[in-house]
């Protein structure tokens, strides 16, 4: 050991050349803390203090520096710097692989804190592999920019690596190559300290990661991850987002009390079922996910000229058996987490709050995910975009969706006769022909089977460019907005207008089919377009989109049921399970039963937040303002949701499974 240290200090830096590295990658580390929170601040959506004032939200950037999350995000990136440099043994190329993950990091973190004002999360990185459907929808300046600063950086790194190496070239020279390591032992070491922290957070558990956190006063915002990025910064939110926390044992779970749970609801089910007469064979049962469709008419503050943007799915509301305004859990993004929600019947509200995205955190590793696609004999899923978002295609496979057609699939493929655009600027496949690929498809069952189509739109997705749509006869005359602004609201606008006529068209085809088809219709949540409203003051509102459960003829004379849009004025993702059951007069599991006991005797899930709930009113209410009764369902419910994903698995098959 003595000759090891005896070497390390004739082969290794000198204690002067340990401090330039170490001032090196301190200014380093501090130029990329600053920037990434400047990420957070240099925004539109002007939440808390965010501004588009470049001096202002530069100084909030660099005051960070005196809050003690800054000293953590500090030491990540310093280890960072000292882990590469001390793999690659090269000084300007080690920086310039650095400087290049940092531009990289940058640049992600404010183009999702553009379209989401969320920061970039763990269960983000399963979207690497999505990586070109994510670059049709960030800026194209902003990305050629990067592209360019990379290659410069890389180059320069490229040229000074070789003038250093030439004989003769100086003091300078000499005194950058003397801070390399000569011995590998040494960098074996080096490479050993600093890999260990920098991997632990993905090895240890929630609860140490907060211990961790918690010596740097990491401030939890519970469910607002983009204001926990702003308070924290976004690398302490990506380190308490890592391990996974499916969902906390609630008091009383149990072998004997889950038992007893399947005796109840068996019973319930077997007792509701006894009105239930409708068999889902020979029926369709289809959900649309229309992509960032809100009413324009509900923004506060929003007026515009053109005809009414909302007024035939207004409508088709009225004569829907369920229709009002569903509670989204995401704003301009989040997708996936409310497709889940109206699949699975689960809110995510009741999961723990470090599981954020289900598909990758929870469906790959739960014991099982049961849906109402299960209880059909064809389910399949259409999308006319790429398939690789959100571990979509696993997901799928795990909840037992049998085809899922895309536009890079292989083996299903989605027809390209179907993937046309309104007019040449548009970026995204229009909802009309999506609708027609749905239609061939209900046109296409099997006569004495059951079918599960869900359809997912892209028409209304960002970015919304300006004068999107030719001809387009919508303007916006308040609020004041910068130009920019103002087009690419009006551009959704005109989007919303031709989702609104194309989904007339739809009903219109429906109609005529003899096949009975019961539609489930909703906007997944609102555009990343409205950065005038203030969210804090109209949380409810800005989760707030539209729904509707439509029957056609041959549907509604089979299922005989009665349009009721009191039942669920206000609705959860999670309800449409039920809703849909309820529908068809369909009959149900016993999960399915107890999941309809919970539409009809609580109200919506605000998922959106966490323990609050909306009513058929539009009143917020609190875990504490429900009764008893109603907090023992609660609870119930809860214990449900947790045998099935995150528990042991005490409830049997027949809990979840259909009899037909």
């Amino acid at each position: 050991m003595k000759k090891f240290f005896n070497k390390w200090r004739l082969t290794g830096p000198t204690f002067n050349n340990w401090m330039k590295l170490l001032i090196v990658g301190l200014i380093l580390s501090v130029v990329t803390t600053v920037s990434l929170q400047f990420t957070m601040y240099f925004q539109v959506w002007r939440h808390l203090q965010q501004t588009t004032d470049f001096g202002q939200a530069f100084l909030l950037s660099v005051r960070y520096l005196e809050r003690p999350q800054a000293i953590f995000t500090i030491l990540v990136w310093l280890l960072i710097y000292a882990f590469i440099l001390a793999l690659v043994n090269r000084f300007f190329v080690g920086v310039s692989i650095y400087a290049t993950l940092a531009i990289i990091v940058i640049l992600a973190e404010y183009m999702k804190m553009k379209s989401r004002n969320e920061p970039i999360l763990f269960s983000d990185m399963s979207e690497v592999t999505a990586v070109g459907g994510l670059t049709q929808m960030v800026d194209k300046n902003l990305l050629i920019i990067s592209v360019v600063g990379i290659i410069i950086v890389f180059v320069s790194a490229i040229l000074l690596e070789f003038w250093i190496n030439r004989r003769k070239a100086g003091k300078f020279a000499d005194s950058v190559k003397r801070m390399m390591f000569k011995q590998t032992g040494l960098r074996i070491v080096i490479l050993l300290i600093t890999f260990i922290p920098l991997a632990a957070p993905f090895i240890a558990n929630a609860d140490q990661n907060r211990a961790l956190l918690n010596h740097f006063k990491y401030g939890w915002t519970s469910f607002n991850t983009g204001e926990d990025a702003m308070y924290n910064g976004p690398v302490m939110t990506f380190v308490s987002n890592i391990s996974s926390v499916i969902m906390r044992q609630p008091s009383d779970y149990s072998k004997k009390n889950m038992l007893v749970l399947q005796k109840k609801y068996t019973k319930y089910s077997n007792e509701l079922n006894k009105t239930r007469h409708s068999s889902l064979k020979g029926q369709t049962v289809a959900y649309i996910l229309s992509e960032s469709l809100t009413n324009p008419n509900d923004v506060p503050k929003l007026k515009y000229s053109g005809t009414d943007v909302f007024e035939n799915i207004n409508q088709i509301q009225k004569k829907s058996v369920f229709s009002g305004k569903m509670l989204s859990s995401g704003y301009g993004g989040g997708t996936a987490n409310i497709e889940y929600m109206t699949l699975a019947g689960f809110p995510l509200a009741t999961f723990a709050p470090e599981m954020v995205v289900p598909y990758t955190q929870m469906v790959p590793f739960a014991h099982e995910t049961p849906t109402i696609a299960n209880l059909f004999q064809q389910r399949e899923v259409i999308h006319p975009y790429v398939g690789t978002f959100y571990n979509r295609r696993d997901a799928y496979k795990k909840i037992g969706i049998q085809k899922f057609y895309t536009t890079d699939g292989k083996q299903y493929k989605y027809p390209n006769k179907f993937v046309k655009n309104i007019g040449a600027k548009t970026n995204y496949p229009a909802d009309k022909y999506s609708y027609e690929y749905l239609e061939k498809k209900i046109d296409g069952a099997s006569n004495n089977k059951s079918q599960f189509l869900q359809l997912m739109t892209m028409q209304n997705h960002m970015p919304y460019s300006a004068n999107q749509y030719p001809n387009s006869k919508y303007s916006v005359s308040e609020p004041t907005m910068s130009d920019g602004t103002k087009e690419t609201v009006e551009s959704y606008i005109s989007g919303v207008h031709y989702t609104d006529v194309a989904t007339k068209k739809l009903i219109q085809h429906l109609e005529n089919m003899s096949r009975p088809v019961t539609l489930i219709f909703y906007g997944d949540h609102w555009p990343g377009v409205f950065t005038f409203i203030d969210q804090d003051k109209q949380l409810e509102r800005s989760h707030e989109t539209d729904y509707f459960i439509y029957q056609n003829k041959a549907a509604r004379e089979k299922s005989r049921a009665k349009v009721n849009h009191n039942q669920r004025a206000y609705a959860s993702p999670s309800d449409f399970p039920a809703l849909a059951l309820e529908a068809t007069n369909s009959k149900l599991t016993p999960l399915f039963a107890l999941q309809t006991k919970v539409t009809n005797e609580l109200p919506a899930f605000a998922n959106y937040t966490r323990g609050e709930f909306v009513d058929n009113n539009g009143h917020t209410l609190k875990t504490k303002d429900l009764s008893k009764k109603q907090r023992k369902l609660l609870h119930e419910f809860k214990l449900v949701q947790y045998d099935l994903s995150a528990g042991k698995h005490y409830l049997s098959e027949k809990f979840t499974k259909s009899t037909d």
